[in-house]
C-alpha cells in the first residue's frame, strides 16, 4: 500500500515503473562520477538494485555505522546494478525486472 501514491505518479508521467530509486541528497554529494549517468533516468517504483538490495535494513540495523557501511558497500553495489540497466535499457529488461520484482515480494531471493 505505500507504493500506491507513485503508482500515481507513474500515471502523471513523473516517474516509471523501472528506473533507479531516488537518493537522498547526502548520498548523492558522495557520488563517484559515473554515478551521475543514473541521474538522468526517470526514477522508478523498482529496479534490479531494489530487487536485490530489498533487505538492506537488515544490513544497515546491525552495523555500527550504517552511513559508513551504505555508501562503502552497498551504494557501490545498488550503483553498478542502476548503471548496468542504464547500459542495458530495453523494453524486454523492463518487464523481466517487473517480474522479479513480484517474485521477490513473493519471497524470490535475488541476492
Amino acid at each position: 500500500m505505500d507504493e500506491l501514491p507513485q503508482l500515481f505518479d507513474v500515471l502523471e508521467g513523473t516517474m516509471s515503473f523501472v528506473g533507479t530509486r531516488p537518493e537522498a541528497v547526502k548520498y548523492v554529494e558522495k557520488y563517484q562520477p559515473e554515478y551521475y549517468a543514473t541521474l538522468l533516468m526517470p526514477a522508478g517504483i523498482t529496479s534490479e538494485a531494489s530487487i536485490r538490495y530489498k533487505d538492506e535494513d537488515r544490513l544497515l540495523n546491525s552495523a555500527d555505522n550504517a552511513d559508513d557501511v551504505y555508501v562503502n558497500k552497498v551504494l557501490p553495489e545498488k550503483m553498478k546494478w542502476n548503471l548496468l540497466s542504464v547500459r542495458n535499457y530495453d523494453f524486454f529488461s523492463d518487464i523481466a525486472t517487473m517480474f522479479r520484482t513480484v517474485f521477490a515480494v513473493l519471497g524470490k531471493d535475488y541476492s
